[in-house]
């Protein structure tokens, strides 16, 4: 080994022992180590004693620079975080980072400054918390807000522990967010062209991709859906979702491809400038800073022409992240990329010629190279995945050959997707986002349906308990320690393969294939011809064919119908509680080139109702808006409105009873409120504002459907007096409350299908199991968004009707504290090394691809979660 990768074992030791033994006692070990070296150096003028100098010089150098930074920094390590004052109050703060919305809700850290939290002579003292919030108005790193609720203390478990060990120390739920100002300087401001660059994705490109491609471009991983990232931890591929060394590798070859004219060391220059840009561009998280020192100094080593020493650019960056922050030893992150790294140069070269030699060597060398850099990967960190995590995913090797090789050009083309919805944001046609996003969509949505049909095996993920964890780490760290010398044992006396390199290092010639040439079809159209197939494919299955269907979307615990004519015509009626679920479960529906509703409604202004819609003025042409004319007393209808009048938008329009409206050959009549029923302001926040929602009874094919809001049981006896004919089809009033569906109601309007929208596990307890038993009474098919997941209805023609669920909405068991550290420890084990492999692995048969690598390694990476 080479003296910096001393160096580093010195320094991982000295973290490892720094806090319990103290600086002072580090100092003396280690210098008692360096003067033995020494000694037996002086004592030993031979090879044995330039070893123990060459080892142990340079160990108790790295452990006397990790003792010294330690001591500079105080024993005690960081300040524990401060404690949450008692009783609830209004707390003003700043926005410290933001993570993926949950549930309708914005989740953010936020540092509060309490007035009066006891600090010296009274001063103010500041508290980091974990901050559940309304979902409007929305927030951003920076912004100086004010919040109303109770600070709790951390809670006990492993996601208080996630939350005490990066200095979080409380949480708050509030109910109301008023942001107060926002920071200007040239750090919130690139926080502010990042968020405009994910605007400009989201304008392009349809949910959940839109997000996906936030995340690995830059760095918005708080965009990407939490099911989603889920998915990908779930089957050992969310190195995918956050910016990691692999993003950093794919900018790092793309910059040095366009600079391949430069002299090597200016090439150099420019690359660490490009890494610095791109970095600083993502959010300069830690992770992606971990990620960005090490894949740098692998690739600078490259580049400046010392390619054979990558094996001491690792020993030098991680010895420099430790003494930086000596308490990385304990984080996965940096646990994992570093041995991932380890792992690829120490054995990538020898496993890859083994797999070049199979079959008389006619193995590619780009597959010989993938198998044999993600073994190495692979090898190399799963034993402490399973010490530390007790999670494996087995469809992981499989899983990364299908999407790596999808990351770089979905990469490439989310960027020109980005312009393009930057130019339609700026007010160009938006006809050009669409186009400029078909092409990342493509690439996004092939891998999300793999990550998904993949999460959704039985076998997908195995769980390890303790102790079983440490006994499946140490065994599978002591076979693979023995496994080289297994190797070598068996390879004694064989003689040389066909593709086995001489005495003098070269490969023999493989002697060339005798036959006629066969024909090669370019790639590039290969890829028009897939393109092009698969467009006209997607067409034939948005294409509209008279059939009408009416969708009740599982949003949680709102509504969201979706009614779809037979000749293309669309209407919306509510938008559930989750922008982000209605946007990702409409994409996902219509067609990723025609963002167009003709007509959207509003049954009542409930936040479960109306808090998705404002999202839908973003991202949908409306054509005209209908509602009550109540104003809500929500942040989401507040949002609403406020949109709908800052802009040119679609025309509004009160419904009262009698109105009537047409999709295509639907017919909808309204049934109620009546005129002068509904007050501007709500007499209360419950059922006087359930009681004016819209009623419509539509009528196509010869069928009827009836879609009751949230009206509740004073309303059903007006409806049944007014001769309300029988339905096939029921959307069932107020989530299947117990106060709703009366059974003289039933009684008129008998069902044969009757849905019940419903979050899963919701507070309310809705559906009521009296609810529900009255349905049934009445013969109809009962069916809930909260255990059948999406409903789908469809009207022939002819009227024949047919009815589709799209199952439950699978959400991942894994822990917040889980997932957070498997989303670090994967931020920096991703591709880092791909560089490292591509200048270090002597490949078989012709020289390694840097995508080749990028796939390899991906491949290698194993599932912590």
């Amino acid at each position: 080994m080479t003296s910096s990768v001393w160096l580093a074992v010195g320094a991982v030791a000295a973290s490892l022992l720094g806090r319990g033994v103290g600086p002072a006692t580090l100092i003396l070990l280690a210098t008692a180590v360096g003067v033995a070296a020494a000694g037996l150096r002086l004592s030993r003028r031979d090879r044995t004693g330039r070893r123990w100098l060459a080892a142990f010089g340079p160990g108790a150098i790295g452990a006397i620079a990790i003792a010294l930074r330690l001591a500079a920094a105080g024993d005690a390590g960081s300040p524990p975080a401060a404690s949450p004052p008692a009783g609830s109050g209004q707390w003003t703060g700043d926005v410290v980072s933001v993570s993926s919305p949950r549930d309708g809700q914005q989740v953010a850290t936020i540092r509060l400054t309490i007035e009066d939290g006891g600090g010296a002579a009274g001063t103010p003292t500041e508290i980091e918390v974990a901050a559940t919030l309304p979902r409007f108005p929305a927030v951003e790193p920076g912004d100086a807000v004010r919040v109303n609720g109770q600070i709790q203390a951390v809670p006990d478990g492993p996601y208080g522990d996630y939350l005490a060990r990066i200095g979080v120390g409380g949480t708050i739920y509030s109910r109301t967010l008023e942001v107060i100002g926002r920071r200007d300087d040239p750090a919130t401001s690139l926080e502010r062209l990042r968020r405009a660059a994910g605007a400009a994705l989201a304008a392009a490109i349809p949910e959940p991709e839109a997000g996906l491609a936030a995340g690995i471009v830059i760095g918005l991983r708080e965009r990407v859906d939490r099911d989603l990232a889920a998915d990908f931890t779930t089957v050992g591929a969310s190195h995918v979702v956050a910016i990691s060394g692999w993003n950093i590798a794919i900018v790092a070859a793309t910059v040095a491809s366009l600079a391949g004219r430069l002299a090597r060391r200016r090439r150099a220059i420019v690359l660490v400038a490009a890494i610095v840009a791109y970095v600083l561009f993502a959010g300069a998280s830690p992770s992606v800073v971990r990620a960005a020192v090490m894949a740098g100094v692998v690739l600078v080593a490259r580049e400046t022409g010392r390619a054979g020493r990558a094996s001491a650019a690792l020993g030098w960056a991680a010895a420099v992240l430790l003494l930086v922050d000596p308490d990385l030893i304990s984080d996965p992150g940096f646990q994992l990329s570093t041995l991932a790294t380890g792992g690829i140069l120490a054995w990538a070269n020898p496993w890859t010629e083994r797999l070049g030699r199979l079959g008389g060597g006619r193995v590619p060398g780009w597959l010989a190279e993938s198998i044999g850099v993600s073994l190495a990967a692979q090898a190399a960190t799963i034993p402490i995945v399973l010490a530390t995590f007790g999670r494996l995913a087995l469809v992981s090797p499989v899983v990364n050959l299908a999407i790596v090789p999808l990351v770089a050009p979905a990469m490439a083309a989310s960027l020109v997707a980005l312009v393009g919805g930057g130019l339609a944001l700026a007010g160009g046609p938006a006809v050009v986002a669409t186009l400029a996003g078909l092409p990342a969509w493509g690439f996004l949505t092939t891998m999300c349906t793999v990550i998904r049909a993949a999460a959704g095996l039985p076998f997908a993920n195995v769980t390890l308990g303790p102790p079983w964890t440490l006994v499946a780490g140490a065994a599978s760290g002591l076979a693979i320690l023995g496994l080289p010398v297994v190797l070598r044992r068996g390879r004694r006396g064989r003689s040389r393969g066909p593709l086995e390199r001489d005495a003098a290092g070269a490969i023999p010639p493989v002697a060339p294939r005798t036959g006629a040439p066969t024909a090669r079809v370019p790639r590039t159209a290969i890829l028009a011809l897939v393109a092009a197939t698969a467009m006209v494919g997607l067409a034939f299955a948005h294409r509209a064919d008279g059939t009408t269907r009416i969708t009740v979307i599982d949003v949680g615990q709102g509504d969201a119908i979706l009614v779809e004519g037979g000749h293309g015509g669309r209407m919306l009626v509510d938008g559930g509680p989750d922008p982000d679920r209605l946007l990702i479960e409409l994409d996902r529906r219509l067609p990723p080139w025609d963002r167009r509703l003709d007509i959207l409604v509003l049954t009542h202004p409930h936040e479960d109702h109306v808090a998705g819609m404002p999202a839908l003025l973003e991202r949908y042409r409306i054509g005209r808006v209908y509602e009550t004319g109540m104003r809500g007393p929500g942040p989401g209808y507040a949002a609403f409105a406020r949109d709908l009048a800052g802009r040119a938008g679609p025309p509004r329009s009160i419904l009262s009873t009698g109105a009537r409206i047409r999709v295509d050959d639907i017919r909808l009549q309204v049934l109620w409120p009546d005129p002068g029923r509904v007050s501007p302001e709500p007499p209360d926040a419950g059922r006087g504002i359930n009681d004016v929602s819209v009623v419509l009874l539509g009528e196509v094919g010869g069928r009827r459907f009836l879609l009751t809001g949230d009206v509740e049981d004073d309303v059903d006896p007006l409806l049944a007096s007014r001769g309300l004919p029988p339905v096939d089809i029921l959307k069932v009033a107020h989530h299947g409350s117990a106060t709703a569906s009366t059974p003289a109601f039933l009684d008129r309007v008998r069902p044969k299908v009757a849905i019940v929208s419903a979050g899963a596990g919701n507070p309310y307890g809705h559906p009521a199991r009296s609810t529900i038993d009255r349905l049934a009474g009445t013969g109809a098919r009962v069916l809930r968004t909260d255990t059948d997941g999406s409903v789908a209805v469809t009207i022939a023609a002819t009227g024949e009707i047919g009815v589709a669920t799209g199952g439950a909405r699978r959400v991942a068991a894994l822990t917040e504290p889980v997932l957070a550290d498997l989303t670090l420890a994967r931020a920096t084990i991703a591709p880092l090394a791909s560089a490292t492999a591509a200048t270090s692995t002597r490949s078989v048969g012709p020289a390694p691809t840097f995508l080749g690598s990028r796939v390899a390694f991906a491949c290698g990476i194993p599932s912590s979660g």
